[in-house]
């Protein structure tokens, strides 16, 4: 284990040293966020000048011997912050080798201070923070969820796990892991057995939900896996990505919101389409976008006239015409069932028990059944 840290350390430091990997594409520098002192450590901070109050606030934490710097020109979070209306924070690990406590209390305890001075920056939403990390800094999203939990409702590491293992996490918490298969410091070889530790610990179905040929816009031939419902309504997701190295990437940053955004500490947000009500178990494709909100959805974007929905011959909801859309399934319950992206053609999106569905394609709602 001696060995591990200065190997992460020189691979790290040769990312670093590129400048700009992933380019800023003309977007936004480290330079127009805000640099805050917290505790004595730096953060960077980016919010939307229309910020809302009580919007989430996510984390994005570095890898080893890298900087905030680094993470956002990598990532570039304000260009969804933008558009979702989220608080941005770039920590800046600790001093020498900008590593992260991945065993301790330090940096986690560091975090709860940042949470609290965003209260007073921005009056964020304490109940919706989310914590994301590269390499050194995704082994310490997996670390927190076994100290700060009550705290962060959603996790996504990306190539980092925690080489001492996986914790013990406090509570059943959400989680999207993305790692890419030519990872040569944190090889993809260690990802099934460390994510089998969460599942084990909460609950989840031992098979995955298999999504092919997703769409990265950095690589091609991805595959989403998806572990739920598990114990408390949490999903685990793992985004596997052929060809991609140790690198953090922006092509993953809206995958990443898409999911954390559904849950705050206390579980999934009820956020939901309700449907209508029905004595028949046997409706059939009902488009619900036929109201007047559906009917602007449509006015918006004509893409969605596209979209059908319908049970295919196995008992499964299929989705067409929706490439690149978001996908939400729930159940009769409104619990989300299912969560993906459109991919070209048909593509199942949902296989379970019978009953009334609501299947939500971008902006536009449908009803049907199993």
């Amino acid at each position: 284990m001696k060995y591990l840290l200065p190997v992460l350390a020189a691979v790290s430091l040769s990312f670093a040293q590129w400048g700009n990997w992933g380019g800023n594409g003309g977007g936004k520098t480290i330079n127009d966020y805000k640099k805050v002192s917290v505790s004595g450590r730096d953060i960077h901070v980016y919010a939307p000048s229309n910020l809302a109050p009580k919007s989430p606030l996510l984390l994005s934490l570095h890898g080893m011997d890298q900087d905030p710097n680094y993470q956002q020109n990598n990532t570039h979070w304000e260009t969804v912050a933008d558009t979702a209306g989220f608080v941005v924070v770039y920590p800046r690990g600790a001093t020498g080798m900008s590593t992260w406590d991945i065993q301790g209390d330090k940096d986690t305890k560091w975090v709860v201070q940042i949470i609290e001075q965003m209260v007073k920056d921005y009056d964020i939403d304490t109940t919706r923070v989310y914590l994301s990390g590269f390499s050194m800094g995704g082994m310490f999203t997996y670390h927190a969820m076994s100290k700060i939990a009550d705290k962060i409702a959603a996790f996504a590491p990306c190539s980092g796990p925690n080489v001492y293992g996986a914790s013990k996490a406090q509570r059943p918490v959400p989680i999207m892991h993305i790692h890419g298969t030519n990872d040569d410091v944190l090889n993809y070889s260690m990802v099934e057995n460390f994510l089998k530790n969460y599942r084990d610990q909460f609950n989840c179905p031992s098979k995955a939900e298999e999504q092919g040929n997703y769409p990265n816009a950095e690589n091609s031939g991805g595959t989403m896996y998806t572990w739920g419902p598990c114990d408390k309504g949490v999903y685990i997701k793992h985004l596997k990505l052929p060809g991609r190295g140790h690198s953090p990437s922006h092509a993953d940053v809206s995958d990443i919101w898409n999911f954390v955004k559904q849950w705050d500490v206390n579980g999934l947000i009820s956020e939901k389409p309700e449907p209508e009500s029905s004595n028949s178990s046997e409706i059939a494709n009902q488009d619900l976008s036929s109201s007047s909100e559906g009917i602007d959805a449509l006015r918006m974007d004509p893409s969605l006239a596209l979209v059908s929905v319908y049970k295919s011959s196995d008992n499964s909801l299929m989705v067409v015409g929706a490439q690149g859309m978001s996908i939400t399934v729930f159940n009769s319950l409104g619990n989300v069932v299912s969560t993906t992206r459109g991919i070209a053609g048909a593509q199942k999106v949902y296989t379970g028990a019978k009953g009334v569905y609501i299947v939500k394609v971008g902006s536009r709602t449908f009803k049907t059944s199993l």
